[in-house]
């Protein structure tokens, strides 16, 4: 009962906030989200030390101050992330959608998409991703997303009808596998976050040079269904709220002269190099704040193998 209690309080602080920054004018709305990014880098210092170890790992030529100055940009952007997510079905609709959002390099994914092939959208927590599934909606290409449900049901409930309100379909994560299996076989566009922690059975590749683990999921049914992967993020222009620029940065049909000999695992080192170059361009875009680069545990058996054999490991 107090667990209740206390989600459906945090729910009603959410709905009152959101009920404030769509009341008022967008310029007050974005003096708001930047005296909350202050007070949640600067006063609170909300997972401070995490992303200050991930900002050094990546960037290990910035200074402290420099580093501080891009904690306060990326809290900045995510405050400025929420404002447009509440105000998005209000803003941007069917009629205006090209005044704030530009397409690039979007030619042979589209074409994908509407011939009624599967095509794996990957998209990583850069720019305001919540906007792909929200865009690709509007323009008649409902995505089927895998989200993660959130701990609070009256929040996962709010931010599921932001996430439907353009005909996307919502996937539960922890029944991703066969409704992804169904979504490709009848030739949907399913979008899947690429950048999170999959565990220590995951896919070990390199991102900003260290160990990270990664789901197959993505090359295995790149590989199974011949579906491509567009590696897309909705880029905000000049810190203008609503304006993004979203650019196919690269699509990897799985039996193109580039794709065809690769094993799983080079598929994931791909897409995670590729996201990484995207990353570096807009760093204060980014979500420093996921605990993502997490150690590896290895087992007696995986050492003892190391041991005996200088052979890589393959998937």
């Amino acid at each position: 009962m107090w667990r209740k209690f206390c989600n459906y309080s945090i729910y009603i602080i959410v709905r009152l906030f959101v009920s404030v920054i769509q009341a008022i004018p967008l310029h007050s709305a974005e003096t708001v989200g930047r005296f909350l990014a202050v007070i949640f880098c600067k006063v609170l210092h909300i997972r401070y030390r995490l992303v200050d170890e991930n900002i050094r790992h990546a960037f290990p030529d910035l200074t402290r101050e420099e580093r501080n100055a891009l904690q306060l940009r990326m809290w900045t952007h995510l405050m400025l992330m929420l404002i447009e997510t509440s105000g998005a079905e209000r803003k941007i609709h069917l009629t205006n959608w090209k005044k704030y959002v530009k397409l690039k390099q979007e030619e042979g994914a589209l074409k994908a998409m509407y011939d009624g092939r599967p095509v794996i959208l990957v998209v990583a927590h850069l720019g305001n991703f919540e906007f792909a599934g929200y865009i690709l909606g509007l323009i008649g290409i409902p995505a089927y997303t895998v989200a993660r449900t959130l701990d609070n049901p009256y929040l996962d409930d709010y931010l599921g009808r932001f996430r439907r309100s353009t005909g996307q379909y919502i996937i539960p994560k922890s029944h991703a596998s066969s409704m992804l299996e169904e979504a490709m076989s009848l030739g949907k566009t399913v979008a899947i976050v690429a950048d999170q922690f999959a565990g220590q059975k995951g896919v070990w590749v390199k991102s900003f040079g260290r160990d990270v683990s990664a789901y197959k999921a993505i090359p295995v049914l790149s590989k199974a269904f011949n579906a491509p992967m567009a590696l897309s993020s909705p880029i905000r222009e000049q810190e203008n709220l609503f304006h993004f620029t979203i650019t196919v940065e690269r699509m990897l049909e799985p039996e193109s002269p580039e794709a065809i000999n690769m094993s799983i695992r080079e598929m994931t080192q791909f897409y995670n190099t590729v996201y990484e170059e995207m990353i570096r361009r807009t760093p204060h875009q980014y979500w420093w704040i996921h605990n993502r680069w997490k150690p590896r545990e290895k087992n007696k058996n995986e050492k003892k193998a190391e041991e005996q054999s200088f052979i890589p490991d393959t998937l």
